[in-house]
């Protein structure tokens, strides 16, 4: 390793590869099996985790005493060690007799932390997983000159702030495990392509995301559907903008600001999504990612349930990554706040919306089911009709509302041609269904466009 190739590992920061250790403690044990139990990686002794170097006194007895650690491991780990300008990078490889065990158990490196599992657990991963998972696999029979799109990986670049150290943008991806050199010829991996070729379903034709939305309960009548397969960066944006599309909006107006709020939570439906994407079987070419959108729900699938290794009773407590780098690259987009948190967060998100718990389904596919409240009203403007309909004409007093939410009944009754008793009927029609009240005096006040609990 170089200089700069170090500057650059730096610069990337921690993640499913990188480790930064300020000074030799005894966690170097269970990082070292971690790495091993995983796709092997980089531990930068003398590194703080804002990225500052801390000078070391790194001689023979330092380094005598990192490698006990990993001969002590169960197998012995396999390390080399660099010394370069003050830093010792400790590159563990990928181990060839898994599961690997340190003094205190066996750890599993999930995104940039490690993650303790019991020894009937971590067998189970691993032998279900196989040596090399599949976003790991390196791709021979793609070009990756022809197929690689620069620009996505600068967006994918600012979105996690890496800064490029290189002018070469390889070995950034290089570090980032998603291109292989083999035989001096570059390559991507499974996980390059879904993230930075222009059009990865040309390729891996189960990376794309179907949606659609029906009218009614049932997959009957199909209102609208669309098959998105760009990036999966991409893919995931355009997925939750059909979500926003076909969902109502309610408005909600104090004084003279209005906020449009989703009827289910929108960083909860990003959640799920996101999901399905780290943790799809991307083995299974059969099926699609899915988002179905009813009446009555929305449901977000994908092929593959519970990651091996990972059991009903466990679900929302622990976080196994069946495609470890993807998880990583989406965690670094900022797409992921913090591994294995994603459930509790859309149960809480869920729960401050005063919506009916989510449903967590598990079999072949892996499924979250949200409940939509606004099934029994109307969108309150421009939306699909839903059972308890609104007229026409409480439409259109609505509307004229939400444009200016301190209109008299008079000026309602002048815009609509009809006379005030008319409007004050309607009105009391739109309190009555919580979807209007009055705020302040009869004069001076002003209408709020209420959501119906």
């Amino acid at each position: 390793m170089t200089k700069k190739e170090l500057q650059q590992l730096i610069a990337q920061g921690e993640g499913y590869t990188i480790e930064f250790k300020r000074e030799l403690n005894a966690d170097l044990k269970k990082e070292m099996v971690a790495f091993a139990n995983a796709s092997g990686g980089y531990i930068l002794i003398g590194v703080e985790d804002n990225g500052t170097v801390k000078k070391l006194k790194i001689d023979n007895s330092f380094r005598s005493v990192i490698q006990q650690h990993a001969s002590e491991c169960d197998p012995p780990v396999d390390i080399k060690m660099q010394e370069i300008d003050d830093v010792l990078v400790v590159t563990v490889a990928e181990g060839k007799e898994k599961p690997y065990r340190s003094t205190n158990g066996f750890y599993l490196r999930v995104g940039p932390n490690c993650q303790k599992l019991s020894t009937a657990k971590i067998i189970e991963f691993v032998e279900k997983s196989g040596r090399i998972q599949f976003d790991e696999r390196v791709r021979k029979d793609v070009n990756f000159e022809e197929n690689l799109d620069a620009s996505l990986v600068d967006q994918f670049m600012t979105s996690a702030k890496i800064k490029n150290v290189f002018q070469d943008k390889v070995h950034i991806l290089s570090s980032l495990g998603v291109v292989k050199q083999v035989s001096g010829t570059r390559y991507f991996t499974n996980a390059g392509i879904l993230f930075f070729t222009t059009t990865p379903s040309s390729i891996i034709k189960q990376a794309q995301i179907t949606c659609v939305a029906f009218n009614g309960t049932e997959k009957v009548d199909i209102l609208d559907r669309k098959d998105f397969k760009d990036d999966l960066i991409t893919n995931i944006d355009s997925g939750l903008a059909f979500l926003r599309r076909h969902l109502n909006e309610a408005s909600h107006i104090k004084g003279l600001k209005r906020e449009d709020v989703l009827e289910i939570p929108l960083v909860a439906l990003r959640e799920a999504l996101v999901n399905a994407v780290a943790h799809r079987n991307y083995l299974e070419t059969g099926a699609h990612i899915m988002i179905e959108i009813y009446s009555n729900r929305v449901i977000i699938s994908n092929p593959g349930g519970l990651p091996d290794g990972l059991t009903e009773k466990d679900f929302g407590k622990y976080s196994l990554s069946r495609n470890p780098v993807i998880s990583d690259l989406l965690l670094r987009a900022g797409l992921i706040e913090k591994l294995g948190t994603g459930v509790n967060r859309i149960k809480d998100l869920i729960k401050e919306a005063k919506l009916p718990e989510p449903e967590f389904h598990f079999n072949n596919f892996f499924a979250v089911t949200f409940f939509r409240e606004s099934a029994e009203i109307n969108q309150i403007k421009g939306g699909a009709k839903s059972s308890a309909k609104l007229t026409d004409r409480q439409q259109e007093v609505l509307n004229l509302i939400i444009d200016n939410n301190q209109i008299t009944k008079t000026e309602l009754a002048e815009k609509l041609g009809i006379n005030v008793s008319a409007v004050q009927k309607q009105i009391e029609n739109l309190k009555q269904k919580g979807i209007l009240k009055r705020i302040g005096p009869k004069f001076g006040g002003n209408w709020e466009v209420i959501k119906v609990v």
